[in-house]
C-alpha cells in the first residue's frame, strides 16, 4: 500500500465515522454530508484518489450492499395485502411520473439521458425520513413505501435499458442485451420458484438463511452468497453490478418474510462503514469547483424543480385511493428524493463515458439539493398535518 493509498483510506475511515454528528449538527442527511467530505478530499486527493484501489474497491462493494439492502427493504406482503385498487393508483403514480418526464425534457429541450435523473424513484433516503417521521408504521408511510419500491423497480429497469442502448447503439446487438435482461428476470424467476418450493419442503431451513445469533453466522453467509452469485449472474449478461445486487436483495424480499434481524445486520455492516466509504468515494470523483460553474448549478437547481414537478402532477391521482389533500401534497416531496439513484446513475455515467463530468456534476448536486430540502419539508409538511389531526381530535 503506497502513502497516498493509507493517508486516503486513513481520512475516508475517519470521515465515515465522524459524518453522522456532523450530519446532525447541520441537520444533513448522511449520505449529502459523506458526499461533501468527499468533495473537500479531492481538492487535495482527486487526481490520486483514481489509482487508490483499496478505496476504490470498498467504494465499490459498499454500492453493492448499499443496492441489495434497497432489494431487501421491498415489502412485498404489504403489496401483496394491498387491495387492487390502490395497487393500481400506486402503479398509475409510477407510469405518470414516467411519462411526464418524457415530457418535461422534451418541452424543455433537455439532454434525454435526463429522462433518467426525473424518473428516478427510491426508497434509499426515503425509508429514514419516514423513520424520523414516525410514519413507517402508519398506513400513509407504508403507501409511500410501496409506491417508492414500485419506482425503484421500474428505475432500474430504465437505467439498464438506457446503458446498453448506449453500449451499443439501436441494433441487434441492444436487443440481445435486452434478450439477455429479460434472461436475467427468467432466471430470478425461476430462482425464487425453487426456493420457494425447497423452504415449503424443508421448512426448517429457514433458519439457515435467516438465523442471526449462531456462532458461524451462516445467514450472513448466505446473504453474501446470494447477492454475489446474483452480481456475478448480471456481469456474464453483461449487466451492471448494481442490478444484480438490487435484483438479488428483492428475490430474498420475496422469499423470506421475517428478515428483520438479517437486514438489521446486514445494514449495520453496510451503513457502518463499506456504504459511507461509497459515497465519500463518490465525492472525491468530482471537483468541488465545478459545482460552483454557473451552468451546473442552474442546471441543478432546475433539475431539481422539475423532479417536483413532475411527482406533484403525478400525484393527484392519489385523491382516486382516498389520500386527502394534504398527504397528495406530502407524497411530491417523499418521492423528489432519489439521492441513491441519482448518485448510480452520475457514477454509471461517468464511468461508461456516457455523459460528461459536467452533466455528472449537475446531477450529484440534484441529488445533493433534493436530499438537502425536500425531506426537510416533508417533515414539516407531516407535524403541521399531525397537529391538524391532533386539534381536530381535541
Amino acid at each position: 500500500m503506497s502513502n497516498i493509498e493509507a493517508i486516503l483510506l486513513m481520512l475516508a475511515s475517519i470521515g465515515a465515522f465522524l459524518m453522522p454528528f456532523l450530519s446532525r449538527k447541520l441537520n444533513l442527511p448522511s449520505p449529502v454530508a459523506e458526499i461533501l467530505f468527499g468533495l473537500v478530499l479531492g481538492i487535495f486527493f482527486k487526481e490520486s484518489a483514481k489509482e487508490v484501489e483499496i478505496l476504490n474497491f470498498l467504494g465499490e462493494l459498499g454500492f453493492i450492499i448499499l443496492m441489495y439492502l434497497a432489494g431487501l427493504e421491498i415489502n412485498f406482503e404489504a403489496i401483496k395485502k394491498t387491495p387492487f385498487r390502490r395497487k393500481f393508483v400506486y402503479f398509475l403514480v409510477i407510469v405518470l411520473i414516467f411519462v411526464f418526464s418524457i415530457l418535461t425534457v422534451f418541452y424543455f429541450n433537455l439532454d434525454k439521458v435526463f429522462i433518467l435523473v426525473l424518473l428516478a424513484t427510491a426508497i434509499g433516503l426515503l425509508y429514514p425520513v419516514l423513520k424520523d417521521s414516525d410514519l413507517l408504521s402508519k398506513p400513509f408511510g407504508q403507501s409511500l413505501l410501496i409506491i417508492g419500491s414500485i419506482g425503484e423497480v421500474i428505475s432500474l429497469f430504465s437505467i439498464t435499458v438506457f446503458f446498453v442502448i448506449y453500449k451499443d447503439g439501436i441494433s441487434l446487438k441492444a436487443l440481445e442485451h435486452l434478450l439477455a435482461v429479460f434472461l436475467f428476470f427468467a432466471m430470478v424467476y425461476l430462482a425464487l420458484s425453487l426456493f420457494r418450493l425447497y423452504i415449503w419442503w424443508n421448512p426448517e431451513k429457514v433458519n439457515t438463511f435467516l438465523k442471526t445469533n449462531d456462532i458461524t453466522e451462516t445467514s450472513v453467509r448466505a446473504n453474501f452468497m446470494n447477492m454475489f452469485v446474483f452480481v456475478a449472474i448480471a456481469n456474464l449478461l453483461g449487466l451492471e453490478n448494481i442490478i444484480g445486487a438490487f435484483f438479488g436483495g428483492m428475490i430474498f424480499a420475496m422469499v423470506f418474510k421475517e428478515r428483520h434481524e438479517i437486514t438489521e445486520k446486514l445494514a449495520s455492516l453496510g451503513y457502518g462503514f463499506l456504504i459511507p466509504v461509497f459515497f465519500i468515494s463518490v465525492g472525491l470523483k468530482f471537483d468541488i469547483l465545478e459545482f460552483l460553474d454557473i451552468e451546473v448549478l442552474v442546471l441543478a437547481i432546475k433539475l431539481s424543480l422539475l423532479i417536483l414537478l413532475v411527482r406533484f402532477l403525478s400525484s393527484f391521482v392519489l385523491m382516486f385511493a382516498k389520500f386527502s389533500f394534504e398527504e397528495t401534497f406530502a407524497t411530491s416531496f417523499a418521492l423528489s428524493v432519489p439521492l441513491t439513484l441519482l448518485v448510480a446513475i452520475a457514477t454509471l455515467g461517468l464511468d461508461t463515458g456516457a455523459f460528461t463530468e459536467k452533466t455528472a456534476s449537475s446531477i450529484i448536486l440534484t441529488a445533493i439539493i433534493t436530499g438537502l430540502f425536500y425531506p426537510w419539508i416533508f417533515k414539516n409538511i407531516v407535524k403541521r398535518f399531525n397537529l391538524k389531526e391532533e386539534e381536530n381530535a381535541s
